[in-house]
């Protein structure tokens, strides 16, 4: 499945791109600025790393142009230029991002869905980088395995099986903390009813 953003990249856009067009070039980095960003940002889970590492992708991707061999590839070439600048931003920068606070003054309903979302963040920062790619190429960036696998650089099956580590290493955090939360709302209960 192909996200909105990408279904702009026609034949001719990548054509002009591989030939030097600047007009194309400008037109592509910003239909897909946001997708690098985010794309980066899922794998580096800093914000300022993930757009130093997007703007190295595109600057990389226009320098190496003329290197794409089948124009039908440059998605999957796109991506590979970009989980490169990722690596290379993460070997660079160790990740110090935080998980934001929750406010107070939300509905119960929102604060679920926000720690819902923080708890897959923490157990997302607990994995490793090649499980965190793995995750990241399946389920952001809607790559076949096949795709995902020449993308990261692995064979088919390393892939598989770093996808099937990172989906059981995410279920077990977040199984973990749903029993760790279970246990602080018995306490917080049996204290209100003393």
């Amino acid at each position: 499945m192909i996200n909105k953003s990408e279904q702009c990249i026609t034949p001719e856009m990548v054509s002009r791109i591989c030939s030097g067009d600047i007009s194309a070039y400008e037109e592509f980095v910003r239909g897909q600025w946001a997708t690098a960003v985010r794309t980066c940002w899922l794998v580096l889970r800093n914000v300022y790393d993930a757009e130093e590492a997007a703007q190295n992708a595109f600057v990389n991707l226009y320098k190496f142009r003329c290197q794409l061999k089948d124009p039908d590839k440059f998605r999957i070439w796109f991506y590979q230029i970009l989980l490169n600048a990722a690596r290379q931003q993460w070997r660079r920068q160790p990740n110090t991002s935080a998980v934001p606070s929750i406010e107070v003054s939300e509905p119960a309903d929102k604060i679920d869905q926000a720690e819902t979302r923080i708890a897959v963040r923490e157990a997302m920062c607990s994995l490793g980088k090649p499980e965190r790619i793995a995750l990241v190429l399946c389920y952001f960036c809607d790559l076949t395995d096949r795709e995902a696998s020449i993308v990261a650089g692995w064979h088919l099956g390393t892939y598989k099986w770093r996808l099937a580590k990172a989906r059981r290493q995410i279920a077990k955090r977040l199984q973990d903390g749903q029993a760790l939360k279970d246990e602080y709302d018995k306490g917080v209960k049996e204290s209100w009813m003393k």
